[in-house]
């Protein structure tokens, strides 16, 4: 697997420039290593070459030693002679000093194998044996004279510069060893049986070495030039027939020279030995030297050129992370900017050009800074006046269906008239929260401090699925009347936030708190939660206020609440609870609220609603009184959520509130009609929500009229209370009155009173045509409905292609329905 090369671009300056210099640095530096280590090589090569020819000395002795022993043992031919004895000890002593000189010196493994390999072959010399017949003598001796020319040989190998003196020492050698065999054949019996042949044949052996040395050492050296007079001299007497070969004197050039030699190769050694160790030095000097002289040079460039762009870096960081945010601050708390401070670096080459560049970006920052903060004042101002007008309008709209619900008796307009009020309301909420995000000033409200009882009661008016809403306790501490707009505000955002994000079907809790350090308000919902990192920065977001960006653009519900909160001192936070749903936690602190808090009783849970779809049951209305809501509860006797009206069946009610009648005969059922007025109703200061009315069709219930819509009644609730007091009465501190609205539902409780024969799958009466009129309450139908086939067919028609075009539409998605947060 390959390795990943460094992103050397996102190296620091210093990182780059040492890099750079370190390049150079490093080839100057391994060719300087390069060249001290050739001269410390060259040194240990002379160095070692130096002790390896002390071993020559010696060798060269041996040798000598054997060649003279076997002439003279050629010469001495008695069984006991003292002189070649003699010979014989000087021949081990030779071999002895040979033997201590290998082991002093500094051989190889190669050149130690073969000082040994000399000492093994050459036994016979050392003992005598070799001298006993010619054959044996020639080829000890030789063979030692090769092995001694070998070991020079593997010397000069070892050698990186190879010494030219060696390779002369082994010519010179070899032109003594065919002496010596001249001697050595005419050595017996004064030469009397040597061989013409044989001795011309060495003669020009000799003669070729004498020539080798003379190319190296020059014809005019004075051993090369006698060993030449005495080969001349020694072939002239073997011409003529003569065997006077001039005895052992004959070896005096040869001894002479040899010693010559190897002093001479011992002094180059050590010469260049010295020499190789002087250049090493002065190698290994300069090469320093010259490195550190890079090194600093390196080093002052470098400064030169990252002091000015630190400065540049500091002065851009410090305008970064201190002065640009300082200054944008002035700007939008409406003060003056100011000038800027430029960077430090006034030289005219690129970094300083880079430092004047910036500056210029400094300065263009600010102003669009400052264009920024403008426009962000116009864009608040707009969002100020559009709120206003619209919060103008919309006042406008909810008198205008105050006033037509004050006139209304159809109960289907008075219906669609309530739920106009309610999102009526729900719209001013939105220009409130335009005000809101657009930091201006909170309205003044009416002086009054309003408990938290109130105040919840508000903030769930203003959501859709108020029913939804259940109050686990509520504190009698009061909030005060320059914050409860807010707060209600607030708590209305979460609450509309917890029943968009949960289950249509589910319940959304609040449970207040009181503490000495206020009131805590915790809204729980049962939805699918949150991710721990995305609630982690909503939190964040609730705790700092919030700023504009694209992600909050998304959720302005949850910047409103956070600039709520940063008003007026509160904190919300948002926790996962126990039904993987969650909660938003609201402390309300104790300057905002008046008094010490008590801690509330707290109200009997309701009971949770159905997971199916309720009943609805339809039946023809008597009196337009009871028009809050239309959805049936299956269960009924138990408190509304939220204090809201709790729906029951219309004969359920009527039997609670209208006493048994006595028995009459059946009447006939004529329609009839009973006409009822309605009591003047006031405007009321909180408008009250009501569910849409379903319509049922007769013809699957058997009634009498098709899609007629039934209200149903409620408990005795805060809102049903004001109903009561403002509708009904005309005088809020009158209780019901009585009046020919109460005939009217004594004469619906006597129809009620007819039995039953049949029941729907829910438990609710099946109502037959007829049966349930009221006396006078309709007027004879002239004619029986005749329904058109032909009609019905086209309609059903319709239908089938609407449905059919409605799955095949392209539907886009609702990025709002898509969110994982709150909204």
């Amino acid at each position: 697997m390959s390795r990943k090369l460094p992103n050397v671009s996102g190296w620091p300056l210093r990182r780059k420039l040492a890099l750079a210099l370190a390049v150079p640095m490093l080839f100057a530096a391994t060719f300087g290593s390069l060249r001290v280590a050739k001269e410390v090589g060259n040194n240990a090569d002379h160095a070692a070459a130096a002790s390896q020819v002390t071993v020559l000395p010696s060798a060269v002795a041996y040798l000598d030693a054997a060649e003279d022993a076997s002439v003279l043992a050629r010469r001495k031919t008695a069984a006991v002679d003292a002189e070649r004895d003699k010979a014989v000890v000087e021949v081990n002593a030779a071999a002895d000093d040979f033997a201590a000189a290998a082991d002093a010196a500094d051989l190889s493994p190669t050149q130690r194998a073969q000082a040994d390999s000399i000492l093994d072959l050459s036994t016979q010399l050392r003992d005598g044996t070799a001298y006993l017949s010619v054959g044996q003598s020639v080829s000890q001796v030789r063979q030692l004279h090769a092995g001694v020319t070998q070991l020079i040989t593997d010397i000069v190998n070892e050698q990186l510069q190879p010494e030219p003196l060696l390779l002369v020492l082994g010519q010179a050698l070899d032109g003594r060893l065919s002496l010596s065999m001249q001697q050595f054949q005419v050595a017996y019996d004064d030469g009397a049986d040597a061989n013409p042949i044989d001795l011309a044949s060495e003669l020009g052996v000799e003669a070729a070495a004498i020539d080798r040395l003379g190319a190296a050492l020059g014809s005019t050296q004075p051993q090369v030039s006698a060993m030449t007079q005495g080969n001349a001299r020694r072939f002239g007497e073997v011409s003529g027939g003569g065997v006077d070969l001039g005895g052992h004197g004959a070896y005096a050039p040869y001894d002479t020279l040899t010693p010559n030699l190897l002093a001479e190769i011992d002094s180059h050694l050590t010469a260049a030995a010295g020499r190789a160790r002087l250049l090493a030095v002065a190698s290994a000097v300069v090469t320093g030297a010259a490195l550190l002289v890079a090194a600093l040079l390196a080093l002052l460039v470098a400064r030169t050129l990252t002091r000015p762009i630190r400065r540049v870096r500091d002065g851009a960081l410090q305008v970064a992370h201190v002065e640009l945010p300082e200054t944008v601050e002035r700007i939008r708390a409406g003060e003056a900017p100011g000038e800027i401070t430029p960077i430090d670096v006034d030289t005219d080459e690129e970094i300083g050009q880079v430092a004047r560049a910036f500056d210029e970006m400094h300065r263009q920052a600010i102003t669009l800074a400052a264009g920024e903060a403008e426009l962000r004042t116009q864009v608040g101002d707009m969002f100020v006046t559009l709120s206003r007008r619209n919060t103008s309008l919309i006042n406008q709209q909810l008198g205008l269906i105050e006033s037509l619900e004050q006139d209304e008796e159809n109960p289907r307009r008075l219906d669609s008239l309530f739920r106009l009020d309610h999102l009526a309301s729900r719209m001013r909420r939105t220009a409130d929260s335009l005000m809101v995000l657009a930091d201006a000033p909170a309205l003044a409200g009416d002086g009054t401090a309003l408990t938290v009882s109130d105040v919840l009661q508000a903030a769930i008016a203003g959501v859709r699925d108020y029913q939804r809403v259940q109050f686990v306790s509520t504190p009698s501490a009061r909030i005060s009347a320059t914050a409860a707009p807010d707060v209600v505000h607030l708590l209305t955002e979460l609450v509309d936030n917890a029943l968009s994000y949960s289950p249509p079907t589910s319940v959304v809790r609040v449970q207040t708190t009181a503490s000495i350090a206020g009131v805590l308000v915790e809204i729980a919902d049962a939805g699918l939660g949150i991710p721990d990192d995305e609630l982690a920065r909503l939190n964040a977001q609730l705790l700092s206020g919030g700023e504009v960006t694209a992600d909050t653009a998304r959720r302005m519900g949850l910047l409103v609440v956070s600039r709520l909160a940063r008003r007026h001192g509160l904190r919300v936070q948002l926790e996962p609870n126990a039904d993987g749903g969650t909660t938003a936690r609201v402390v309300l602190p104790a300057q905002l609220l008046h008094g010490q808090p008590e801690p509330a009783a707290a109200v009997p849970a309701p009971t949770p609603l159905p997971e199916r779809v309720p009943e609805r049951v339809v039946a023809t209305a008597p009196d337009p009184v009871d028009l809050v809501a239309r959805s049936i509860e299956p269960q009924t006797g138990t408190p509304a959520a939220a204090g809201l009206p709790q729906r029951r069946v219309l004969a359920e009610w009527l039997a609670e509130r209208v006493p048994e009648p006595e028995p009459e005969p059946d009447p006939v059922p004529q329609p009839v009609s009973v006409s009822v007025p309605e009591p003047r109703r006031e405007p009321d200061p909180v408008p009250v929500p009501a569910a849409a009315p379903v319509p049922v069709p007769a013809e699957e219930h058997g009634f009498l009229d098709a899609d007629v819509q039934v209200p149903l009644l409620t408990d005795a609730t805060p809102i049903f209370q004001t109903l009561q007091s403002n509708w009904f009465s005309g005088d809020a501190a009158q209780p019901w009155s009585t009046s020919e609205i109460e005939a009217g539902w004594q004469a619906a409780d006597r129809v009620a009173e007819v039995p039953v024969a049949q029941l729907t799958p829910a438990g609710l009466p099946i109502r037959r045509p007829g049966q349930h009129l009221v006396p006078g309450g309709v007027t004879p139908a002239d004619t029986a409905v005749v329904r058109d086939p032909d009609a019905i067919r086209a309609r059903l028609a319709a239908h089938a292609a609407g449905v059919s075009r409605g799955r095949t539409a392209v539907v886009p998605p609702d990025p709002s329905r898509q969110e994982a947060g709150p909204a």
